[in-house]
Order: C-alpha cells, then structure tokens, then sequence
C-alpha cells in the first residue's frame, strides 16, 4: 500500500498518516497482549512502521508519537460512553454496549503499559 502511494506522488510529495501500532521489542505475551487490546489491523509482522515507510521507498521520514493524546481520547471514549450507558444500552444492545465499553478498557490499559503507541510518520518521494 505504501508503494502504491508513492507512486501517485509526484517527485519530493509528501506522505503525511496516524496509525495505532504495536510498540517495537515487546516479548510474545506482551505482543499477544497488545494485538488483542489494539483495533483489528494493529499487527504489522513485527515490522517498524518507520522502516515500512523506508522499505517502500520513501525518504525523510519522521515520527511524530501522539500516544499520551491517544490515551486520553481512549480514557474520553470510556467515560463519555459510561454517562450515557443506558442510553447506548438500549440502542447499541446491553452485550454490545459492555463489549465496547471492555476493549476501551483494554486498550487503555495496553497504552498505559506501553504495548499500543500511536504516532504522525512523515515521508517525502525523492526527487
């Protein structure tokens, strides 16, 4: 995908996109733990998001990491949800609703243990 995109880029464009990765070195448990906490599409083989960007051609490439706003927005999720839980009970399904409201805690327990990061990668086609 990230060859597709630099090929629609013209010569020194820029490729600017937030992702919610798995953190680097965690052991099989910890990794296991965290792909179960982040959303569906967080695994990335174990592959740096930063050397993605690389292998893909892309040069300059920086990370910007957002986890701590991350974990807010998540903690925000958890709470603004709790204010209205009968509210979304009723709408979403009591099964559905609680389900939500776990994989909010989950993950914002997988961000505070620095399983999940969150970050803005950067990368310009060369000229």
């Amino acid at each position: 995908m990230l060859r597709a995109c630099k090929r629609l880029l013209r010569p020194a464009g820029r490729i600017a996109f937030y992702t919610i990765f798995i953190a680097p070195g965690l052991s099989e448990a910890a990794y296991r733990r965290a792909a179960r906490a982040g959303p569906s599409a967080v695994t990335s083989r174990r592959r740096e998001q930063v050397d993605l960007l690389r292998s893909a051609g892309f040069a300059a490439v920086r990370e910007i990491d957002v986890t701590e706003a991350f974990l807010r927005s998540t903690q925000a999720w958890y709470q603004g949800r709790d204010r209205y839980a009968a509210q979304l009970a009723e709408a979403e399904g009591e099964a559905s609703f609680r389900e939500r409201q776990r994989d909010y805690r989950l993950q914002a327990r997988a961000i505070e243990a620095g399983l999940l990061r969150r970050a803005l990668f950067l990368g310009e086609r060369p000229r």
